[in-house]
């Protein structure tokens, strides 16, 4: 029956886009757009400059830097230091690919990138500045408290997932630096190829989500079924609902604590080469969902 229901659904939804064509191009002409002049410029120097600190082991010199700032407030190793800091800096999901990398690599224990990467593969500052709070909210004054609302929950997670695998943290020796044009091919290649599977996931969860529109116009069934799907949208129909400012706002944040359900696939295609878990990454983000947004309804008045 597990088998059945993922081929059933794949079906069901080459029927609703052939029924409805036009829909469909439209909502991967958007999905596209929305990688391009978002995603791809935001993300792709990132991932490349990352993919060239692992592979020649630069990154174990970043490590050392970060240490000094970072393991006072969080007990994650040296090498742990490096995924945390792109992950809140760089945004979704580089979190995620730097954990699996470096465990690829050997550069990472296993045990202590099960633990960092899911509370530090989150939405950029950038994207809750610009977007969320710039954009959508229109409230520039709501700042400081969004950044509160979803990043101290996941600090504290963090903190007590790290402190629960501290004892059996173990020790990886760094390698000798070396640098060469093959490795900064290898690094353009492989993060192009990250961006074409985030680009195809965001496409693909963009017609669902504009196809669920479709299908249910003017209908609360919409917020719950198509806004969990894709976080850019989600945002958008739940700041155009009818819900008060204040369920709006609660919304929103935990949404974006959670991530949506084209994160949790782009995350998978990050991490199964590597083994890490998924379903302790679906727990925390709901975990975290839950507390953003419980955070941002009791907060909100305030602001």
């Amino acid at each position: 029956m597990k088998k059945i229901l993922p081929v059933l659904a794949v079906f069901f939804l080459l029927a609703a886009m052939l029924a409805n064509p036009i829909v469909s191009v439209k909502a991967a002409a958007h999905g596209l757009l929305l990688w391009y002049e978002h995603i791809l410029p935001a993300l792709l120097p990132f991932s490349i400059l990352s993919d060239i600190l692992i592979h020649s082991n630069a990154c174990f010199v970043v490590s050392e830097v970060l240490y000094v700032l970072i393991h006072p407030f969080l007990p994650c190793s040296r090498q742990g230091t490096f995924p945390v800091a792109a992950g809140f800096l760089f945004g979704f999901p580089m979190g995620s690919r730097i954990c699996a990398q470096m465990v690829c690599s050997g550069q990472l224990d296993a045990s202590e990138a099960d633990c960092l990467f899911p509370f530090c593969n989150n939405i950029s500052p950038i994207f809750i500045i610009s977007f969320i709070v710039h954009d959508t909210l229109g409230n520039d004054g709501l700042l400081a408290v969004t950044l509160l609302c979803l990043y101290i929950p996941a600090w504290l997670v963090g903190y007590c997932l790290l402190r629960s695998q501290h004892a059996s943290e173990k020790k990886i020796p760094a390698a000798g630096l070396k640098i060469n044009f093959s490795i900064i091919d290898a690094g353009i290649m492989n993060s192009f190829e990250m961006m074409c599977k985030l680009g195809g996931y965001i496409m693909l969860f963009s017609i669902i989500t504009e196809l669920i529109q479709t299908l249910c116009p003017g209908s609360m069934a919409v917020l719950g079924l198509a806004a969990p799907l894709e976080i850019t949208n989600g945002i958008t129909l739940l700041q155009s609902s009818a819900l008060n400012p204040r369920m709006k706002y609660a919304g929103i944040l935990a949404l974006t604590a959670f991530g949506g359900l084209c994160s949790m696939a782009q995350t998978y295609s990050m991490v199964y080469p590597a083994g890490l878990s998924m379903k302790k990454y679906i727990r925390i983000r709901l975990l975290l969902a839950c507390v953003s947004g419980i955070c941002a309804y009791l907060l909100y008045p305030f602001f």
